[in-house]
């Protein structure tokens, strides 16, 4: 008994206990009434303030859109200034202050010192003994760069190790955005002990279409007097969400939390560590490898070794002469084999080949056996993608990136009888969503497509069931995306 009474948040715990036994009771004893959740009149948070004036007094009269605990957004509802905890209005103005944009870099791994004893966090509550151990091995891991996973029994504060670590970070200046993927029936509790832990600010983002967006309009980036929003700068701290929203919103989120490098970071299944460099330069070592191996059309050959090259300033190209790209791609091993060396005239001047030289980048000859093999099947995607952004979308790419909705997007497509079709609905507006899908997502990453909210299969066909989407995200032939993503 004198344990529990030592844990600050023990109150919460049994009110917690005591709340699900007498709903545990209410279904079992009383079927037919309908229980009501005291939640549902606790605000969350607050969205937004609006000011009016009294049409008989001629008094301002202050409303604020309010998010109701337990409750998705999109039931969110207008209420009057007293009738709201000024707790949380004061909460709300907190959050309306732009902050002071300053960039603060990873501090370097010999600073690295061990915490002796827990901080005091928010709510006075102190870390046990083996949490302040876990937290102190976390936080030493990324000092040094290193990638964990914190593997402890249940119920011994996992979640908790996890808050408190990136509240080390946050103290030491670098402000997120943070992201934390979590299974559905524990997001509430994450965000739960974020508020109980700490002073960052949590989402969830997760729920319906018209609940998200209402996220991505109320909670995630500042606006200016106009109502546009500001680059770079986010109202949040921490997002938490599950793997499903990672997949179906990932326009979305990506204009968050990572760019096209990023993207093939998140969805890889890599056994180091890497960051976006590292991703850039085996990506065009995979390239430089299939083109070494290419037997084929040398226009098709001339036309990657463009695209892969880089540019002075490190900015993506356009590339003025793709001739190439109306040129067949021989399939499989057949055609005229050449020498294994690149003709190319460029070679000479390739200085760049140095540092993502296949000979030197690639290190499983498994693998690169299976990539000779499929080298034209790789040109062959790269090529279509680019000429795909390059030809047919063209602006609409990049509005397709920030996740502007297939039907709001301007995308050429030819007279189209309409008689062999893949399902008795499928229209123009399909044939749309397909293109700019295999734009965002990849060659044949149709669940993935099926799952964003930004085209029309979504709401033609539902959400895809998770195992598919998962196994989406594995290499299914050996030559997985990062090629294919070389074009953006």
């Amino acid at each position: 008994m004198e344990e529990l009474e030592k844990d600050p948040r023990i109150a919460q715990k049994i009110k917690r206990f005591r709340n699900k036994q007498a709903q545990m009771k209410h279904i079992f004893t009383e079927p037919d009434e309908d229980l009501f959740n005291p939640d549902y009149v606790e605000v969350d948070r607050i969205l937004e303030v609006a000011h009016t004036k009294d049409a008989e007094t001629g008094e301002e009269v202050t409303h604020y859109l309010v998010k109701w605990c337990s409750l998705p957004y999109e039931e969110s509802t207008w209420e009057l200034e007293e009738d709201v905890d000024p707790a949380k209005v004061k909460e709300f103005e907190s959050l309306q202050i732009l902050p002071e944009i300053k960039h603060v870099e990873r501090p370097a791994s010999d600073s690295w010192q061990k915490l002796e004893k827990s901080r005091e966090y928010k709510n006075s509550n102190q870390l046990r003994e083996y949490q302040l151990e876990g937290m102190n091995w976390l936080l030493f891991n990324w000092y040094n760069r290193k990638n964990c996973i914190l593997a402890d029994e249940m119920g011994l504060g996992k979640t908790i190790q996890s808050i408190t670590f990136l509240s080390e970070i946050f103290l030491r200046g670098i402000h997120g955005p943070f992201l934390i993927i979590a299974p559905l029936s524990t997001i509430t509790n994450w965000e739960r002990e974020f508020r109980t832990w700490t002073e960052m600010n949590a989402i969830v983002y997760h729920g319906s279409q018209i609940s998200r967006q209402m996220i991505q309009q109320y909670e995630m980036v500042y606006r200016d007097a106009q109502g546009n929003p500001l680059s770079g700068v986010f109202k949040f701290h921490v997002v938490i969400t599950t793997f499903e929203m990672i997949l179906a919103d990932c326009p979305e989120l990506k204009k968050i939390h990572w760019g096209r490098w990023k993207d093939i970071l998140t969805h890889g299944r890599f056994k180091w560590h890497l960051n976006e460099k590292d991703m850039e330069m085996i990506c065009r070592a995979l390239l430089v490898y299939c083109v070494k191996h290419y037997k084929g059309d040398e226009k098709i050959k001339s036309f990657i070794w463009e695209l892969i090259t880089p540019t002075k300033d490190g900015q993506a190209q356009t590339l003025q002469n793709h001739s190439g790209l109306s040129a067949p791609v021989p399939r499989g091993r057949k055609g005229k084999k050449t020498k294994n060396q690149l003709l190319l005239p460029e070679l000479k001047n390739a200085d760049w080949l140095a540092t993502c030289n296949p000979e030197v980048v690639l290190h499983d000859d498994g693998y690169k056996k299976h990539l000779k093999q499929h080298c034209n099947k790789v040109l062959l995607r790269v090529r279509m993608l680019y000429y795909l952004k390059a030809e047919i979308l063209g602006e609409a790419a990049d509005k397709a990136f920030e996740g502007t909705p297939a039907r709001e997007l301007e995308v050429p497509l030819p007279d189209i009888d309409y008689v062999e079709i893949p399902a008795d609905w499928w229209d123009a507006e399909a044939d749309k969503s397909l293109l700019i899908g295999v734009f965002k997502h990849g060659y044949e990453r149709y669940n993935a497509m099926r799952a964003d909210p930004a085209l029309c299969f979504l709401e033609k066909v539902g959400m895809p069931d998770e195992k598919s989407l998962s196994a989406e995200q594995g290499v299914t032939d050996g030559t997985s995306d990062i090629p294919e993503r070389q074009h953006g």
